[in-house]
């Protein structure tokens, strides 16, 4: 009895083995998913609602006699008039992993850009503007009865903010690019505004 119940036993377990090997195939390895490295977790968190005040801070180009010397005239000097004067800014940042996209409007004139940037390192981001817009251009008119229309062609963001991942205030300077049209006949030129944040804050 004990032979005969040991080759049954042998029998079932060579069954079982061949079973197994034929209706269960070993798989493949699966790759891993999910963040290749702990810092895939650790994006800072900007996305959302921002404003504060932006200051005119500077000043460059222009036309004129002075301007190959880095000074300004005419247009150029009714900018720096008005050199620290400030405005409200709002800021709407979309955020996709380390990519912004981000809309700015100033409240007082309507000036609106849409921009596209990256976060960089230490705590830092640029954008470069894909669009901006102004309800009408800007017209001065110089002390010797001259006119220039300035038209906004461009304008870049570089920026720093103050937690690595829960950021409560971004700091840093936004530079605006216009076309002069002086008078007809004369070279176009271009001067560039810049303006400066200390302190922009969740809304």
């Amino acid at each position: 009895m004990n032979s005969r119940a040991a080759l049954f036993a042998g029998l079932f377990a060579s069954v079982l083995a061949t079973t197994a090997c034929e209706d269960f195939p070993a798989r493949p390895p699966v790759s891993p998913v999910g963040p290749s490295s702990l810092a895939d977790l650790l994006v800072p968190r900007l996305g959302g609602n921002w404003g504060g005040e932006m200051t005119l801070s500077g000043v460059t180009g222009g036309t004129g006699p002075a301007v190959n010397a880095g000074a300004t005239w005419c247009e150029g000097a009714d900018f720096a008039r008005v050199l620290g004067e400030k405005n409200e800014y709002t800021l709407v940042i979309a955020q996709d992993g380390k990519d912004l996209t981000v809309s700015m409007v100033s409240a007082a004139n309507g000036l609106a850009c849409d921009y596209k940037g990256h976060i960089g390192s230490g705590n830092t981001f640029v954008l470069q503007s894909e669009e901006c817009t102004q309800h009408r251009d800007l017209n001065f008119l110089c002390r010797n009865g001259e006119s220039r229309s300035l038209q906004l062609v461009g304008s870049s963001v570089t920026a720093s903010f103050d937690d690595p991942i829960n950021p409560t205030v971004i700091t840093g300077r936004a530079a605006y690019t216009y076309n002069v049209d002086p008078k007809p006949g004369a070279v176009s030129a271009a001067l560039v505004a810049t303006q400066s944040f200390s302190a922009l804050t969740r809304r």
